[in-house]
């Protein structure tokens, strides 16, 4: 057992905060306090924050802000909008909202308590140390994803700015952003938070700047009105998709959250961490619904002369929101978006590489030094973009709402209800006696996910959280209940060892 893990032991069964913190193992460097600086102090991964590595309810605030209101996120509201009309979308982004919070809140807790990422928490709760492999291959899949589509997004912006069209422009521009990515990812929490802050603001005012464009333009009452936009898709059809893109986000905030909100200095400061994140969601939502409207037509235009159908062109036009700001606000529309990508895609680099870094741990019991961590990070998601598979990536991304809901009504079903008032198994065991695969986690997790998959493709169920939460908690207290008596002869086995 490691330093970390002896302390954690000695402390097991207390909040973070109820701890001094030199009884919590080696705290992160001053250029790290989210885990994202020198190798050396990468090893908190591990181990549970202390105090001096804690932050104020706005930073964590502000990095989550920073990360939902981005170009993704704009797309999403396009998305939501052209797909359900706005009327229903507004429904979809009340719903989203709610459930972001719930989750947000109940998660992030979770990880404040123990002081760890959710893929090291995941290992306690839900996987095992081997078995949580599997929640950071999903989560470099569905992170590194968002982190290559954004890069692209990026990347088609600027090429459509100045007019590039070589392939070799195009490729030596992603590589190059890619690289811009990893350089920022190694500075530390507390900069990236203040820079995300200052990004934000800078973000909202160009959007504020083409919402003020739309109007004096006479569009807003359209802008705000309009029907279903996509060809053939009808207002049902329409609102179920948009509803389930919208969830897939509040799944994938969750769990992103929940690698910072553990550097919440007390626990009432989640209310407004996950308020905060999951209002600034749906505001971005808003906007990206609005900035997609005013830029359409000319984005779908530009879209059909590179040879795609009313329905292709109607679509990469929603899912291109950095043309549509270029054409809104010009150079400086395209100055934000690089400065606003720059937060969003660092963040996501470090929960990317948090998870590489997991996975390598769990696995093969080696430490990556987190410049390499970021650098695989970021390979990934250029070997997707250079791969051509992003719209395979793009189209998993229904699925993987699926995916990273039922990880987080797993985690809050054993959290909460099975090491809660069941009592089968214990909160706040050192990483040491933790079980190398927790089976009851993993095969619920791939039976509820195959079957919900199969459900949703074959049209059965259009919105999978409706069968997909229920479902995960169902099937994770059966199988807890049924083996409760050797879960709990094996963890005390486990931690008698340990001692």
């Amino acid at each position: 057992m490691n330093k970390g893990e002896c302390a954690a032991s000695a402390v097991k069964g207390k909040t973070p905060v109820e701890v001094a913190a030199p009884a919590k193992g080696r705290a992160p460097s001053s250029a790290s306090a989210g885990g994202t600086g020198s190798s050396g102090a990468k090893e908190s991964l591990f181990e549970r924050v202390p105090d001096s590595a804690r932050l104020a309810w706005p930073d964590i605030a502000a990095i989550l802000s920073g990360v939902v209101s981005s170009l993704s996120k704009l797309m999403g509201g396009g998305i939501v909008a052209f797909y359900a009309g706005c009327q229903l979308g507004g429904v979809a982004m009340a719903i989203t909202f709610a459930l972001s919070f719930v989750l947000t809140y109940l998660v992030g807790k979770i990880t404040f308590r123990e002081g760890l990422p959710n893929n090291v928490a995941s290992r306690l709760y839900i996987f095992g140390t081997k078995g949580s492999a599997v929640g950071s291959l999903i989560w470099i899949f569905l992170l590194v994803g968002v982190l290559a589509v954004g890069t692209v997004q990026l990347g088609n912006a600027i090429l459509y700015a100045f007019g590039w069209d070589a392939t070799w422009e195009r490729w030596a521009l992603f590589v190059g952003i890619s690289c811009v990515w990893i350089f920022m990812a190694l500075f530390g929490t507390k900069v990236i938070a203040r820079m995300n802050a200052a990004f934000v603001v800078a973000l909202f005012c160009v959007m504020g700047y083409v919402v003020y464009l739309i109007a004096a333009n006479g569009q807003m009452g359209d802008a705000l009105t309009h029907g279903v936009m996509i060809p053939g898709v009808e207002v049902g059809q329409g609102f179920a998709y948009g509803v389930n893109y919208a969830i897939m986000t509040s799944g994938l905030l969750a769990l992103f959250a929940a690698d910072f909100t553990r550097y919440a200095r007390k626990e009432s400061d989640l209310v407004p961490i996950a308020g905060v994140g999951s209002l600034f969601a749906v505001i971005t939502y808003l906007f990206g619904a609005l900035i997609t409207y005013f830029g359409f037509s000319q984005a779908v235009e530009y879209f059909s002369a590179q040879g795609y159908d009313a329905t292709g062109a109607a679509h990469a036009a929603i899912t291109n929101p950095g043309i549509s700001l270029v054409l809104a606000a010009g150079g400086v529309g395209l100055a934000i978006i690089c400065l606003s990508q720059m937060k969003v895609e660092t963040s996501n680099s470090i929960g990317g590489a948090n998870a590489v870094t997991n996975l390598f741990d769990s696995l093969f019991g080696v430490k990556l030094s987190w410049p390499v961590a970021v650098v695989i990070a970021n390979a990934i998601g250029l070997a997707f973009i250079l791969g051509n598979i992003l719209d395979q990536v793009n189209a998993f991304m229904s699925f993987g709402s699926i995916l990273t809901i039922s990880w987080c009504m797993l985690l809050i079903t054993d959290y909460y209800i099975v090491r809660g008032p069941l009592k089968i198994g214990s909160r706040g065991v050192p990483l040491a006696s933790v079980e190398i695969v927790n089976w009851r986690g993993v095969v619920t997790l791939a039976v509820t996910s195959v079957v919900n998959m199969v459900l949703y493709s074959a049209g059965i169920v259009s919105v999978p959280f409706l069968t997909t939460a229920p479902m995960t908690v169902a099937l994770y207290l059966v199988l807890s209940l049924v083996f409760k008596t050797r879960v709990r002869e094996n963890e005390k086995a486990r931690l008698e060892k340990v001692a």
